[in-house]
């Protein structure tokens, strides 16, 4: 193999290594100048269209680079019809196993485009990212969480990562509110201020069910609110509405709240 490299080889005449050092010093001032030019230009500009210009900064440096390469191969290597065909068979192996994951993003998004695990306007959990799928693209799915913030995860990571979807293309989300309660009381009167608290939120969807799960521990008795809110959208007011109305109407029946042990409360 090594022999095979070798022949492909040119011999060389004296002034190649100049020629190279020629083409690689003008390949670099180029690659700074654009690297220091093209964002003080792009700062004169309004800010919108900045920002649309900016991105193509690294395409031009590949550009540029790949210029070069393709400038100095040849002096460097005998262009036969094999040697060619070397080079470009060494070259898709090389691009091959480096886009690999990009690859693989890819055959996901085409799965999932039958199977259809998220939609977009679904409230889903990926890695420990929750938010609304506003965009699915066959390679990402781009994800706005609840800090307004847009995070693109790639289709493939659901090869490792479990999925959780909130709403599996619906309109209704369940929202839950959490209650670590004295356990000496009355269960039914509490359980039934909850249940009043979640029928006069203005945030409830009517024509959905109310339930209060009680679940007796030995630190307290732990109550789960659960409603539907009318749009998903409003599933954090909605929970904090539960949560501070909740807290307040228990409160004035005169039950005392409980802190619920770190372990317990992760998984609550």
């Amino acid at each position: 193999m090594k022999e095979q490299w070798m022949e492909m080889l040119r011999e060389w005449g004296g002034h190649e290594p100049a020629q190279i050092l020629i083409i690689v010093v003008a390949a670099w001032m180029a690659y700074e100048l654009i690297r220091h030019l093209v964002p003080r230009v792009t700062g004169l500009v309004r800010g919108k269209d900045r920002f649309y210009a900016l991105p193509w900064i690294p395409l031009l440096r590949l550009i540029i680079i790949l210029i070069a390469l393709v400038l100095i191969v040849p002096v460097v290597i005998e262009p036969t019809r094999e040697n060619v065909l070397a080079l470009v068979g060494a070259s898709a192996l090389a691009i091959g196993f480096a886009i690999k994951d990009y690859i693989s993003c890819l055959i996901a998004g085409i799965i999932f485009m039958f199977e259809r695990p998220y939609r977009v306007g679904d409230w889903i959990e990926i890695g420990g990212t929750y938010g609304e799928v506003v965009h699915l693209g066959l390679r990402a799915v781009l994800i706005r969480t609840i800090d307004a913030n847009d995070i693109t995860i790639p289709h493939s990571t659901l090869w490792h990562d479990q999925l959780s979807n909130a709403t599996s293309g619906a309109h209704d989300l369940l929202c839950v509110a959490i209650f670590y309660v004295h356990p000496d009381h009355d269960n039914a009167l509490a359980r039934q201020a909850l249940f009043d608290v979640a029928m006069t939120s203005v945030y409830l969807h009517l024509d959905r069910p109310i339930v209060v799960v009680m679940k007796n521990l030995p630190f307290g008795l732990y109550y789960r609110l659960k409603a539907y809110p009318m749009e998903a959208r409003e599933q954090f007011k909605f929970i904090a509405d539960l949560t501070e109305r909740g807290q307040f109407a228990l409160q004035e029946m005169g039950l005392k709240m409980v802190a619920a042990p770190a372990a317990v409360a992760e998984h609550a």
